[in-house]
């Protein structure tokens, strides 16, 4: 999480055990008993709570959706989740430090590439 929110913030952490927000609708990012921080005060773009581009897929290796958006137009398409599958099976990602929810985008990057088919139709 420390990884993820601006330097000034860092002294307002604590000792607290923090949690992930999913919610696309929530501007809350990370959140305990005691404190929260949204995303206006995180160095990195939540894709999950973004709706204007560039929105973030991956992390780890920098896809986009406007990038799998922009290889669906060009090829019907997009081999985006292949890559990153075998970039992982590589052992290359690093998912914990750099996706602010600090698993694996895999199962986000799927859900995306389903509705940008979807929207390309």
């Amino acid at each position: 999480m420390l990884l993820m929110l601006k330097p000034e913030l860092f002294d307002q952490v604590g000792e607290s055990q923090y949690r992930f927000c999913a919610s696309p609708d929530c501007p809350v990012v990370y959140f305990s008993r005691e404190r929260s921080f949204t995303t206006g005060d995180l160095c990195v773009r939540v894709g999950l709570k973004e709706k204007d581009g560039p929105i973030p897929l991956c992390y780890c290796f920098g896809f986009s959706e406007e990038a799998a958006r922009a290889e669906i137009q060009a090829e019907g398409q997009t081999t985006i989740p292949q890559r990153i599958t075998a970039l992982v099976k590589e052992r290359l990602c690093a998912c914990e430090e750099r996706n602010p929810s600090g698993a694996c985008c895999l199962g986000e990057v799927t859900q995306a590439v389903k509705r940008l088919m979807k929207e390309a139709r």
